[in-house]
C-alpha cells in the first residue's frame, strides 16, 4: 500500500477533512497499530491561536473517560505541523447518513443515537467542557449502532475566553443556540439545544429551520416558531414537547443536562398517540404560540406566514372587510378613527419595502418577510386596525411610488432627509448612521480610503452621498479617486467584501452591524458611526396617514412592544423615545 511519511507514522489514506484539520487512516510505526491522525494544515499551523485551540481540544478530549468519546492516544508536532493521534473507529457520520438517506432516520434510531451522545456530553459537562459543535457530522456510528462522539476541537472551558481568528466561522449555524447570536453565555445548554436539533433532524428528515443564507438562518433560531415533528408526521406528536423544551429560546427553559434530553426522548418514543378529530387537530395547531417575549413578534410572524414573495395571498379585504366590520384584536379604536378614510375602507396598509437589508427587512428560508422594520410596521398596522400589504420593489422606487399613490407608505431603512422632505413627509421611527466593515488585518476605513474599492448597495445615501463627497475630497487632494462599487442589494456588498472583491464596504449602521455580528470574526468594524440621522416612514405630502402612524408608534412605545422589537433583532442603540414629523436636521 502506498503511504506517504509522516514522521514515525505512514498516512494511508485521507479519511476526512474540516476547518480544524485533515484525518487521515495512518499506521503508527512505533506502537505497530492503525490510527486515526488528524493533522492542522500549514497554513494554520503558524498560527498561533489556531495552535492553542488545538492543543486545548487534544487535552480535553484526552481527559474524557467516556466510552462514547473517542480515545485519544496522544497528540504533537511533527515537521511543524500539529497533530492528534486517536483511535480508528470504522463507521460512518450522521450527516452522511441522513444526506445519504433524504429521509426520517426511524424514531427508534433517533432515540438510540441521542441517548448516546447525551452520555458523552453528561461526562464533558461534568468535567466543566463545552463542545460548541454537536452536529451530524460530529457523531460516528459503529456497525452495531454504537456512537460516537468527535471533534472537540472547538470545545472550551465553561467561562473561557473564545478564540476567533479571520476567515474562520465557529459551529454551525443550523444548530446553533439563540444566545451564540446574541452574545450572551455559552454553556452545556447550548450544547443541549444543538442535540435536540440533531433529534429533529433524525425524526423528520429535515433541519429545523433550513436555510440558505447567515440571515435566513439566525432569523429562524432567534425569532421563528418552535418547530414541530407532528407537523412531519402525526404520529410524533409525542415529540413535540420534547423539542419545544430541548429547543427553547430561553436556556433556563431547556433541559439542564443532556441526560434529561434522552429521557424525555425515551418516554415520547413509547407514548401513545392520541388520534385527534379534524376539528380538534385544527384547534391543536392554532393553540401554536412563539415562544419569543415579544407580543409583536408573534403577531409578525402569523401574520406573515401569508406573504409571499412579499404579495398577500389573502387578505380580509376581500371579504368585504372593512371600515364597517369590528376593529380586530390590538387595534386603538381611537388612533384607528384617525385614519383617512380612502385607506381605512380598504383595511390594508400598502407598503413599500426593498430586500434584503438585514436585520432591517429581508427574507427568511420559507419566503417570509422578516426583520426589525417589517415587524415594527406590522404592529403599527395592528393598531390602525389594518392588515399589511406588503411590495417588494426597488429601493429607489418607493418614493416615487409613495408620492404617486401606488404606496400608502414605505418601510426600507429609508434616511429622513431636509431634501426628500421636499417630495413625502417622514415619520421618524428609529435613528442610525453610516458604518464601514473591512476584513481583519487592513487599516482602512473612512478617513482613508482614496484609490480603494468600497461596496455599497444601489440607491442607499452611501452611493449617491457620502462616497462620492469622499472621493471628491479625495481627487481635490491630488489624491486617487476611491473606486466606488455599486451593487443591486447588500446581501451582495456583504459577499463581495467577504470574498476580498472589495476591500470594505459602507451601510447603515445597524445593518453593518449585523453582517459583522453574522460573520463570526471575519468581518470587523471600520471606524465608529458618523453622520447619524432619522429614519421615517415616507407618506404622501401633506397625507392625513403621518398623524395616525406617529400616534400608533407612540403607542407602541408606551407599552415597550416598540422595545421589544428593537431587542429581538439587536438594534436597540437605535430606539427613539418620540416619533415626529419631518425630524430631518440636513
Amino acid at each position: 500500500m502506498n503511504a506517504t511519511p509522516f514522521g514515525h507514522y505512514r498516512l494511508e489514506k485521507l479519511i476526512g477533512q474540516g476547518g480544524m484539520g485533515e484525518v487521515y487512516r495512518a499506521y503508527d510505526t512505533r506502537t505497530d497499530r492503525v490510527v486515526a491522525l488528524k493533522v492542522l494544515p500549514y497554513h494554520m499551523a503558524a498560527d498561533a491561536t489556531f495552535q492553542q485551540r488545538f492543543r486545548r481540544e487534544s487535552q480535553a478530549a484526552a481527559g474524557l473517560n467516556d466510552p462514547h468519546v473517542v480515545p485519544i492516544h496522544g497528540f504533537g508536532e511533527i515537521d511543524g505541523r500539529l497533530y492528534l493521534d486517536m483511535r480508528l473507529i470504522e463507521g460512518r457520520n450522521l450527516g452522511t447518513i441522513l444526506q445519504e438517506t433524504d429521509k426520517p432516520l426511524g424514531a427508534p434510531f433517533a432515540v438510540t443515537i441521542v441517548e448516546q451522545v447525551a452520555h458523552a456530553l453528561d461526562a464533558a459537562h461534568a468535567t466543566g467542557l463545552i463542545h460548541r459543535d454537536i452536529k451530524p457530522s460530529n457523531i460516528l456510528i459503529t456497525g452495531r449502532d454504537f456512537v460516537y462522539l468527535i471533534d472537540f476541537g472547538l470545545a472550551r472551558t465553561a467561562g473561557e475566553q473564545g478564540l476567533t481568528t479571520a476567515g474562520s466561522t465557529l459551529g454551525t449555524l443550523a444548530y446553533m443556540a439563540p444566545e451564540r447570536f446574541e452574545g450572551g453565555e455559552v454553556d452545556r445548554r447550548s450544547d443541549i439545544y444543538a442535540l435536540t436539533c440533531v433529534l429533529y433532524e433524525c425524526l423528520t428528515g429535515s433541519r429545523p429551520y433550513p436555510a440558505d443564507s447567515l440571515e435566513q438562518q439566525i432569523a429562524g433560531h432567534m425569532v421563528s416558531p418552535l418547530p414541530r415533528p407532528s407537523d412531519t408526521d402525526p404520529r410524533l406528536a409525542p415529540f413535540d414537547e420534547v423539542i419545544a423544551k430541548g429547543m427553547a429560546k430561553k436556556p433556563e427553559k431547556r433541559f439542564q443536562t443532556a441526560g434529561e434530553l434522552a429521557i424525555a426522548a425515551r418516554h415520547a418514543l413509547t407514548a401513545p398517540v392520541r388520534r385527534a378529530g379534524r376539528g380538534s387537530r385544527h384547534a391543536a395547531r392554532q393553540s401554536r404560540r412563539v415562544p419569543v417575549k415579544a407580543l409583536a413578534a408573534a403577531a409578525a410572524v402569523v401574520v406573515l406566514a401569508a406573504a409571499a414573495a412579499g404579495l398577500w395571498t389573502w387578505a380580509p379585504w376581500r371579504d368585504g372587510a372593512g371600515a364597517d366590520q369590528n376593529l380586530p384584536d390590538g387595534a386603538v379604536a381611537s388612533i384607528a378613527a384617525m385614519v383617512p378614510a380612502d385607506v381605512r375602507e380598504t383595511g390594508r396598509l400598502v407598503i413599500g419595502v426593498n430586500v434584503p437589508y438585514a436585520p432591517m427587512e429581508f427574507k427568511n428560508a420559507d419566503g417570509q418577510l422578516v426583520g426589525f422594520d417589517v415587524e415594527l410596521i406590522t404592529a403599527v398596522a395592528k393598531v390602525l386596525g389594518l392588515v399589511p400589504d406588503f411590495r417588494d420593489t426597488p429601493f429607489d422606487t418607493i418614493l416615487p411610488a409613495v408620492v404617486d399613490g401606488t404606496f400608502d407608505i414605505g418601510t426600507s431603512s429609508v434616511t429622513d432627509t431636509v431634501q426628500r422632505e421636499e417630495l413625502v413627509d417622514f415619520v421618524t421611527y428609529f435613528k442610525a448612521g453610516t458604518q464601514w466593515a473591512r476584513r481583519p488585518g487592513t487599516a482602512l476605513g473612512p478617513a482613508s480610503a482614496c484609490g480603494v474599492k468600497i461596496g455599497v448597495a444601489q440607491g442607499t445615501l452611501q452611493e449617491t452621498e457620502e462616497l462620492p463627497q469622499k472621493s471628491d475630497q479625495c481627487t481635490a487632494a491630488g489624491l486617487a479617486p476611491i473606486d466606488i462599487v455599486v451593487f443591486k442589494s447588500q446581501d451582495e456588498v456583504t459577499t463581495a467584501l467577504l470574498k476580498g472583491e472589495v476591500d470594505a464596504m459602507s451601510a447603515d449602521s445597524p445593518v453593518t452591524g449585523f453582517a459583522i455580528k453574522l460573520s463570526r470574526g471575519e468581518l470587523v468594524p471600520a471606524g465608529d458611526v458618523f453622520d447619524s440621522a432619522p429614519y421615517g416612514w415616507p407618506v404622501q405630502k401633506g397625507s392625513g396617514l403621518a398623524e395616525p402612524l406617529r400616534r400608533a408608534l407612540e403607542h407602541l412605545i408606551e407599552t415597550g412592544e416598540y422595545r421589544a422589537i428593537a431587542t429581538i433583532w439587536g438594534v436597540e442603540r437605535g430606539m427613539i423615545d418620540q416619533p415626529s414629523i419631518n425630524g430631518a436636521a440636513k
